[in-house]
Formats: C-alpha cells, structure tokens, sequence
C-alpha cells in the first residue's frame, strides 16, 4: 500500500497569513487577476495586426489575379496566364518561389489564428472572474446586512448542518450529542509551535473519554513513521478535532468565496482554501493560500474540505 505524504509538496511556497496576506474577501486578489489578464488584449491586438500587415505585404498590393483550384494562374476573366495572388508569375518562374510564399502566408494565418484564440481565452476567464468577483461582493454585503439586523452571541448561534467540530450541548446541559465514536476519521489541530502556523492533519479516533465537559480523545496518526512504526498518538479536546464526514453525498455545497479548511491532495495535511465553485459530482474547485501558481484551482473531494473552526 502507497503511504501518503503528510506534508503539502510545495510547503515552502505557503506564505504567512501575517505581513501581505491576501484580504479574507478575496476580492482584491480576484480584481488583480482581471487587470492583469486584460492588460494583455492590446499587445495580442498590435501582434495580430503585424501578422495582418505582413499578409498584406506577401500578397502585394493588389490581389487582380489569382490561382484556381489546379494551381493554374488566372487573369480576373478567368483566362490561364498573368500573376498570382499579388505575386508576380513571370518574375518567379521558379514554383519553388512561389511555395515559400504560400509558407509565408500559411504561416502568419497560422499566427493570427494562435492570437485569436489566445484573446478568446482570456476574454472568457475574464468573464468567469467577474462573475466570482460579484458572488464575492454579494456575500460580503450579505454577511454585513445580516450583522447588522441581529446580533448573537457565540454559545447562541445554531450549529450549520455539515462537518464541524460534534454539536455541542449547551450552558448548563448535562452532554455533548453527537460524539464521534472509536473509529471516526478526523482532523487533529496539532499544538502550534513557536513562529508556525496551526496545523491540522487527518487522525483516527482511537480512544473516547470521559464525557460531557469533560470528555478527551485519543487520536493516532494513520502514517507510520520513517522507521514504519505505528503512526504517533495524541489526546484532543473537542475543540482539536474536526470530524471528517464518511461520505461526500448529501453534503451541503458552499457558496463560492467560502473559506474553508481541506485536504491537500496526496496528502494528509489540511489547510486553508477558498471555494472558487462546485462540480456536478459535488466535488470542489478550491484555491488554497500561499499557492505560488497564481490562479491555480484544485479540486479537492467534498467530503474533506471542511467548515474553517472558529
């Protein structure tokens, strides 16, 4: 069995959250990107128009004459004899000429084409982003309005129906519901080292104890380690651990911008994302922080990208 990588491969291309971390909207970054890719558009403009000017310059000046679909030289009457395509048959008596023009032509056609498409292509993730820009702007003046209207307190605000830390009784109730049992797949807040960023990996519940306020658990690492001994344990509280649904089906799907804490493929270390969208599948398109390839999505299965803890 392939063992999975606990650390993300380009770790060291995260950036702290501290000192130029990208806004929690996530509109600036959305907004630079737009700018960015369009500023691109007149260069694309001014290439494909000195591929439209070299066309012009291959097939001179005027175009009277013509070849037909035998290659033969046509007069505008139709006639066999005069020029070509603004290229003058008597002064290139060698077809060899004549070949290396067509190249030319067949070559910068080909380079408008390229242009075309490459401004189609932007002009359409242009499109996309604003489209992402105004979800964005939709739910943060949602999230204001709503701030505004009412205002509660933490111990008072209904738990969302997805994963999260295990419901919790309220003030004064005897036990916590929804305990997760032996078992359950989770992820484990390791304890923050000095300078670092919290970090959170999938675990296994092993051991569950005590109860109400006072319940723990036991969780182990499910990879070995480098002498492939059993993976480490350690003991949680239930605000250290995040409980990993056993299916992605049925799950409620985020809204886009959402922030959220997700798996990293080929890994078992959790991080920081932002939803950028949903596929049918309900798997999610996700941007996650630091990611050093600007704009990069990845799609990560529903079930392991989890609500960010408070």
């Amino acid at each position: 069995m392939s063992t999975r990588i606990r650390s993300r491969p380009t770790s060291s291309q995260f950036t702290s959250s501290q000192g130029g971390g990208l806004d929690s909207s996530g509109e600036p970054e959305v907004w630079n990107k737009i700018c960015v890719e369009l500023r691109k558009l007149p260069e694309l403009a001014a290439l494909n128009e000195n591929a439209k000017i070299g066309i012009s310059k291959v097939e001179g000046a005027t175009r009277r004459r013509g070849l037909d679909n035998d290659g033969a030289v046509q007069d505008d009457d139709g006639s066999d004899e005069g020029e070509g395509i603004g290229i003058k048959f008597e002064d290139h008596e060698d077809p060899r000429v004549l070949l290396t023009k067509l190249d030319q032509l067949k070559e910068l056609s080909q380079k408008q084409l390229d242009y075309a498409q490459t401004e189609k292509k932007i002009l359409d993730q242009a499109s996309e982003d604003v489209s992402i820009l105004t979800a964005l702007r939709q739910a943060t003046e949602m999230t204001v309005t709503d701030s505004k209207r009412k205002k509660r307190k933490a111990d008072e605000t209904p738990a969302m129906e997805s994963p999260k830390n295990f419901k919790k009784a309220r003030s004064g109730s005897a036990a916590p519901v929804d305990v997760p049992s032996v078992g359950a797949q989770v992820a484990f807040r390791l304890k923050k080292q000095k300078g670092a960023d919290v970090e959170w990996i999938q675990c296994e519940i092993t051991k569950v104890m005590g109860e109400g306020s006072k319940i723990r658990f036991e969780v182990q690492d499910p990879e070995p380690d480098e002498n492939n001994n059993p993976g480490q344990s350690y003991k949680a509280g239930p605000k250290d651990i995040i409980v990993i649904p056993d299916s992605s089906t049925d799950l409620p799907i985020y809204p886009i911008g959402t922030r959220v804490l997700a798996r990293y493929p080929e890994t078992t270390t959790f991080y920081k994302a932002e939803v950028m969208g949903t596929k049918r599948d309900g798997t999610c398109r996700l941007k996650f922080e630091g990611e050093e390839e600007v704009g990069k999505e990845t799609e990560v299965e529903r079930r392991l990208v989890l609500e960010t803890p408070k």
